[in-house]
């Protein structure tokens, strides 16, 4: 409720009060007299001398009594209702909330499947989901080593200068509560290289700053759950096709080979030599940011 709309309500409570109590309900010497107006002296104090005391309230003081109550039961309602709840769910600001990207997994699903048998759009969105939560914990613990075989090389420099900078200014992330609501692929694109798919991610967390000195919020709070909205877009070369795990296979393995892979600041199968991070070999996440005003449905080309 706006704040206009809020005092629009107490004048119209206090006309329809004055409509409906008797008018002697005004007549009382602490409000004015022959002014016609509020007494300038009485700043809403009340006299010691009145009949507060001795057992016999005049129908003035009740009634001004029960405006009194009224008014206050009013004002803080309106408060109430102006005033977020604590752990209330938001949009956060500056994204486009009216920007729709469509649904477009099924098709999409489809043109992959058409080079790529073993694809399944419903294993994919599941495995970018938790890589979404990885990632995000990742970036609070100031550590991408355990994504990083998740990254493009370009995306994971610029996100470890992005997390130095935060370092250098004494700032802390903190991500709580994080729930993804919603993810389906809705872009895909392949030139002679590669093929891209990008696909829309629906989020809810708690988001506040740190300072890491004085432990002050910098921003957000410790209660407000904000509702976010993402695109990440992944990539990999067109020759590519989905490995089909062998049996007891755990943990994060090589596409090209199948051995396990050890977590380092570049990535490369000890193996086979392989740089499994640049989308060579296997889907990696090229790019990744939130929804905006300006961003723009890119549809199915090059197919």
């Amino acid at each position: 409720m706006s704040r206009k709309k809020a005092i629009f309500i107490v004048v119209l409570a206090l006309a329809l009060l004055l409509i409906i109590l008797p008018s002697k309900a005004f007549d009382s010497n602490d409000y004015g007299g022959d002014s016609g107006g509020w007494d300038s002296g009485s700043d809403w104090s009340w006299d010691s001398d009145s009949d507060w005391g001795d057992g016999g309230s005049s129908p003035a003081s009740v009634g001004s009594i029960i405006i009194i109550i009224i008014i206050v039961v009013i004002v803080m309602a309106i408060k109430n209702k102006i005033k977020p709840a604590a752990g209330v769910t938001r949009p956060s600001s500056g994204q486009g909330l009216h920007i729709q990207l469509p649904d477009r997994t099924v098709q999409i699903e489809g043109i992959i499947k058409s080079h790529d048998p073993n694809f399944s759009a419903s294993d994919f969105v599941a495995f970018v989901k938790r890589m979404y939560i990885d990632i995000q914990t990742a970036w609070c613990k100031r550590d991408l080593t355990p994504v990083r075989v998740f990254l493009h090389d370009n995306l994971y420099d610029a996100t470890v200068r992005q997390i130095q900078a935060k370092i250098d200014q004494g700032v802390i992330y903190h991500y709580e509560s994080m729930v993804v609501n919603t993810a389906y692929l809705t872009s895909y694109a392949k030139d002679e290289q590669y093929e891209y798919a990008t696909l829309y991610l629906n989020a809810r967390m708690i988001d506040w700053q740190e300072d890491e000195k004085t432990g002050k919020i910098l921003r957000g709070d410790k209660t407000t759950r904000w509702d976010l909205r993402y695109i990440m877009k992944f990539m990999r070369s067109v020759d590519v096709v989905t490995r089909v795990e062998a049996e007891g296979e755990t943990g994060v393995n090589c596409p090209n080979c199948g051995a396990p892979l050890e977590m380092a600041s570049s990535v490369h199968c000890v193996y086979c030599d392989a740089v499994v991070t640049t989308g060579k070999y296997n889907w990696v996440l090229s790019d990744f940011g939130t929804v905006r005003n300006d961003t723009v449905d890119e549809g199915i080309r090059g197919v």
